[in-house]
């Protein structure tokens, strides 16, 4: 696999992601259409509106007696119904960013292994593990790819070997024309990514969130933390009973005019990963791998 295959690759798989989100929009948008037609509808009928509500039983089968066990009742009104349409949505959107962040991490490992495989000194000698230099010449594009999978505390040591080897990227991660930390915003990803994953969107501690991101991204400085960091992570949090809920929905730019004008939160994270991996495709592209030998 050469090099333009391995971000073209990259690009195909985000660029489904995006379409999956256009398609979960349309959708949403189109259920919301629909309950503001039915609460007109009722607007125009106050008699139907005690009849509105609907009525949702869940229930289980007990592995006892294969009797059914009511478990939830649920009364929903068109106001809680629209609510979870939004609350859909958002869940959506949080598990293609933490698809994204996935296909972020195979592709960092697939380019490390391109940088191996084209210039063996690239690599440090504890990366080839136990084998002879003699056989090396003879691994296929694959072996090195496991290994770079294999590497101890991958992606984060891939990224920092990358970094080394090409100063540029340091200095793009943070003054580039984003107006962004982009290290700030990787590691930003990766944790709303474990949070998504294992506590389901849902932070327990908003402020121990962002130290940890912070730290991680080298710019906690004994909690003297710039405030445009701090508002950086935050804005992909939500208000009062959402908190501490990770909020990737649509933020509208002037709710006053009748356009659909607004800031795509979730493509806006793509993009920052998309831009990464396109600084390192670029900085391997400009320099062929050449002349470049390992620091350890």
């Amino acid at each position: 696999m050469d090099l333009d295959e391995i971000f073209e690759s990259y690009s195909s798989k985000m660029t489904e992601l995006c379409l999956y989100q256009r398609a979960m929009k349309d959708i949403a948008k189109k259920e919301l259409e629909k309950l503001a037609e039915y609460d007109k509808a009722l607007e125009k009928n106050p008699e139907l509106k005690e009849h509105s509500l609907s009525l949702h039983n869940m229930a289980f089968r007990m592995a006892s007696n294969g009797e059914h066990f009511f478990y939830g009742h649920k009364k929903l009104s068109v106001k809680d119904k629209r609510l979870s349409v939004f609350l859909h949505k958002n869940k959506q959107y949080q598990w293609l960013l933490s698809e994204a962040y996935e296909e972020f991490e195979d592709c960092i490992e697939r380019l490390y292994a391109y940088a191996g495989f084209t210039n063996n000194d690239f690599w440090p000698l504890k990366d080839y593990g136990s084998i002879t230099l003699s056989e090396i010449k003879s691994k296929n594009f694959r072996w090195f790819e496991e290994q770079a999978i294999n590497k101890k505390d991958a992606p984060a040591s891939i990224i920092n070997k990358f970094r080394v080897s090409f100063p540029n990227i340091k200095k793009v991660e943070e003054k580039n024309k984003l107006g962004v930390n982009l290290k700030l915003a990787i590691t930003l990803v990766e944790f709303l990514r474990h949070v998504i994953v294992h506590r389901g969107g849902t932070v327990l501690d908003k402020s121990k969130f962002r130290d940890r991101v912070l730290k991680k991204s080298g710019l906690h400085n004994n909690g003297k933390v710039a405030e445009e960091y701090t508002q950086f992570i935050d804005r992909f949090f939500g208000t009062g009973d959402y908190d501490k809920t990770i909020i990737l929905l649509e933020v509208p730019t002037n709710p006053e005019i009748p356009l659909d004008t607004h800031i795509n939160v979730l493509d806006m994270l793509i993009g920052y990963l998309m831009a990464y991996v396109h600084l390192i495709y670029e900085s391997l592209k400009s320099s062929h791998n050449k002349a470049l030998k390992s620091d350890s």
